[in-house]
């Protein structure tokens, strides 16, 4: 179970946190959750599944007692650089590595509910299905509020643009 879904459940953590170290620390602890609540597993969604709301859980959890509203990131650019660009130009390859960057700040910056609906629909790639179980909700919920989640993005995307061309 370990080896198989570890990296899953910490690439989610790390992309809903921001932070390596925390996203560490909270995937050992979804791990030690898992293992201590495995006798009430009822194989109603897969174990995969199961991990994933007990890891939105943990982050939930540790958010409400350490953090304060309004987290800054400080090293966002190492949780989300692509790879894979090495053949393209050097100005083309830092312009696209910039548009990405503010991407990922302004879902970051989304509410937690969307956030974590995008995160989990287009980065894990998982069904409608399946982040319905992870959150609780119905199959439609989970397609409103991704669609919404889109919407949200993309008005604080292109908010994001005018005030950085404004600056120019």
């Amino acid at each position: 179970m370990y080896i198989e879904l570890r990296e899953p459940i910490f690439g989610y953590l790390l992309r809903l946190s921001g932070e390596y170290d925390l996203a560490e620390e909270l995937t050992q602890e979804t791990f030690l959750r898992a293992l201590q609540a495995l006798p009430k597993f009822r194989n109603e969604s897969s174990l995969k599944t199961w991990l994933y709301a007990i890891a939105r859980n943990t982050y939930l959890s540790k958010m409400s007692k350490e953090r304060p509203k309004g987290i800054v990131l400080t090293s966002f650019a190492e949780v989300f650089m692509e790879s894979g660009e090495s053949h393209m130009d050097p100005a083309e390859q830092l312009l696209r590595k910039e548009q990405s960057l503010s991407i990922k700040r302004t879902i970051y910056n989304l509410p937690e509910t969307y956030r974590t609906v995008i995160i989990l629909r287009e980065f894990e790639e998982l069904s409608y299905g399946e982040i319905a179980k992870i959150l609780g909700k119905t199959e439609n919920w989970v397609r409103v509020t991704f669609y919404r989640a889109k919407q949200k993005l993309k008005e604080a995307y292109a908010d994001l643009e005018r005030r950085m061309e404004s600056e120019d």
